[in-house]
């Protein structure tokens, strides 16, 4: 599929509120994303995205659970931070990638390195949201020459830990009883999964999002909602069954150290999050050698607009 030709539709009100060509040919070339596969060991695919000027520093974007990597093209498109070029996919089984039965939280990483290879990319900056947080970092510990800088965005603590750190203490009700369902096992997931499935989904966002959350999710569901059908294909695989297998990823061992990643790392933390509590992020970082944490104030779970910052602390230093 042409992603570039048929994604500039969304762009058609933009062109027609300025008027003119250039504008055109500036979102043509730079705000107009392109799909992408990528063929791993095995067999298995990876669908991939790209977006932002070739001649730029590379950012890896990991997404978190349930999605694609599409909500951090749409990331982009909003903020257009040129001064970096995004590359973003779907995990294994979400969206147009093949599934990874019993992954662990490591067996990300080589979805990264082919991404690279294929891209022939020596190194990149890493960042990973929510649940994308920890496989950032498990890139950073694992993949330490080819990260340049990694950032975990209200990235969840792990389900074990030194210092009698719990991961269901202090999240909110519905996080904290997929977490107890988790260790239960697959099943229990599963059930869990699909009672919130059936759940009201006003009441669902109510649970999980800040008000300023909630506004912001309106106000980017049509972009992305068109960024979905012009990138994305109907997926042939099951969300349920990719959820199942990042919630008992979750609490397995995570396949790596933290105290490992020596590249520089930076946790980002919004003081209004539902979903994942403050604890977390403090416990990842106090575990991360010189790792730095920022927290922002009215800000929830979701990190749209401060995106042009994170990117530029990514590619800090760095050149294309």
């Amino acid at each position: 599929m042409n992603g570039k030709n048929d994604a500039g539709a969304v762009f058609d009100g933009a062109n027609s509120l300025h008027g003119n060509s250039v504008q055109q040919s500036i979102i043509d070339e730079y705000l107009t994303p392109r799909a992408f596969e990528v063929l791993m060991p095995g067999g298995q695919t990876i669908r991939a995205y790209e977006i932002g000027p070739p001649d730029v520093p590379l950012v890896i974007g990991i997404h978190g659970t349930p999605s694609t990597g599409i909500g951090h093209i749409v990331n982009y498109v909003i903020g257009a931070p040129l001064f970096c070029r995004l590359v973003t996919f779907d995990r294994q089984g979400y969206g147009g990638s093949t599934p990874q039965p019993g992954r662990k939280v490591r067996d990300i990483v080589p979805v990264v390195e082919a991404i690279l290879d294929h891209l022939s990319v020596e190194k990149a900056s890493v960042y990973g949201h929510s649940a994308g947080g920890m496989l950032a970092l498990a890139t950073a510990a694992l993949l330490p020459k080819r990260t340049a800088r990694v950032a975990c965005l209200a990235g969840n603590g792990p389900n074990f830990g030194a210092g009698g750190f719990d991961y269901a203490d202090g999240t909110s009700p519905l996080m904290r009883e997929e977490i107890l369902q988790g260790r239960k096992g697959p099943q229990e997931t599963r059930e869990f999964y699909r009672r919130l499935a059936s759940m009201d989904a006003d009441d669902i966002e109510e649970q999980l999002y800040s008000e300023n959350d909630r506004r912001i999710n309106r106000l980017l569901a049509p972009l992305r909602e068109k960024m979905t059908q012009l990138l994305l294909p109907v997926s042939p695989f099951s969300e349920e069954d990719a959820y199942v297998d990042d919630v008992q990823s979750w609490v397995s061992p995570w396949g790596f150290d933290l105290d490992k990643i020596v590249v520089p790392t930076r946790i980002f933390y919004g003081l209004d999050d539902l979903q994942v509590a403050r604890q977390h992020c403090q416990w990842l970082g106090a575990q991360i050698q010189n790792a730095e944490m920022e927290e922002f104030p009215y800000l929830g779970h979701n990190f749209n607009q401060l995106m042009p910052h994170v990117f530029s602390w990514l590619v800090r230093g760095q050149r294309s």
